[in-house]
């Protein structure tokens, strides 16, 4: 996997870097209704705007799973509550019973003989 992911980032990487050097140019960014007015290059607007929208898209995603991670957490508490249960009902039962809560084996399947076809002609 390891592998997988820098045959992937390497080549993203150049591109980003390939795109800064090509729009060094000095662009002036107005805020309209705010009195400042920021000179950068332009691949810094640009790179920037992606980032924004990359951190923006997490955060919309990380909070669209918190039901389903609420989920996770309530039934993983309900398990380690079931799976406790079930070792005091172990502890609880004599050993005479102990068969009834082991689990049960599945039969053994037995495949039949491999038959193989006639010769024909010699």
């Amino acid at each position: 996997m390891n592998r997988v992911a820098w045959i992937v980032t390497l080549p993203i990487a150049l591109l980003v870097i390939l795109f800064a050097l090509m729009n060094r140019q000095e662009v002036s960014l107005s805020l309209w209704p705010l009195p400042w007015d920021i000179s950068a290059p332009l691949f810094l607007f640009t790179l920037g705007a992606i980032v924004f929208g990359f951190l923006f898209g997490a955060l919309v995603a990380w909070l669209s799973g918190g039901t389903t991670r609420q989920k996770l957490r309530d039934t993983r508490r309900e398990l380690a509550h079931s799976r406790d249960e079930l070792a005091h009902a172990r502890r609880q039962q004599p050993a005479a019973g102990a068969s009834s809560l082991a689990p049960h084996r599945s039969p053994t399947v037995v495949s039949p003989p491999v038959i193989s076809p006639p010769v024909i002609g010699s």
